[in-house]
């Protein structure tokens, strides 16, 4: 009977602390569950002295691309903390199937050689790709779908874009004139135009 009274009440203690035993998630597991979520594929960590702007130069996206990878952040930028963990980039970097929203400008290849190694016409369905899919040229000759108000075309990666991300942001594409003239007759005027694109 006395056992019943001094140890019961004790042992009651001892069950309710080893339920609770296991430790609470940290911040910064909560914090890369909650971008894993959003599919982010490339993520920084903010160090002292960090501004948008430099962040946004860094990974090649723009300031619209940022706040919307990453919501928390306000509009001017004044609440970035040391240790936040920031997502950089949606989808990822070698195509895999992903499909992105982005800015397609055009060009004129006019006979020379693209990056992947053939000789280009502005007449081809041919696309070059920014510097954040290019991979090294592992996507050269691989068949890309890109799509605009219901259009939808096939065009061969074969040329390297080195100033889309800088110029257009993130996932940013430059067609040949061929190729932009079937997604858009008034692709002269228009310039640079909204498009989907997907690489296998």
């Amino acid at each position: 009977m006395v056992f019943s009274k001094v140890f019961a009440p004790l042992f009651a203690i001892v069950l309710a602390t080893s339920a609770n035993a296991f430790p609470a998630a940290s911040p910064e597991a909560n914090a890369s569950s909650e971008i894993e979520k959003r599919g982010c594929t490339q993520t920084y960590t903010v160090i002292g002295g960090d501004i948008c702007s430099a962040i946004e130069s860094r990974f090649g996206v723009s300031d619209a691309q940022l706040h919307a990878l990453n919501p928390a952040i306000n509009a001017g930028c004044t609440n970035l903390q040391i240790g936040q963990v920031l997502c950089v980039s949606s989808g990822g970097s070698s195509g895999g199937g992903n499909t992105f929203t982005a800015i397609a400008s055009y060009y004129n290849p006019a006979g020379g050689f693209g990056a992947c190694g053939s000789v280009l016409q502005d007449s081809d369905f041919i696309v070059a790709l920014g510097t954040d899919h290019w991979d090294g040229g592992s996507h050269c000759g691989q068949t890309m779908t890109v799509q605009r108000n219901g259009a939808s075309i096939s065009v061969i990666v074969a040329d390297l874009c080195p100033g889309c991300v800088g110029l257009h942001g993130a996932n940013s594409i430059d067609l040949s004139q061929g190729a932009m003239a079937a997604l858009d007759s008034n692709f002269v005027n228009d310039g640079i135009t909204t498009v989907q694109w997907t690489l296998p």
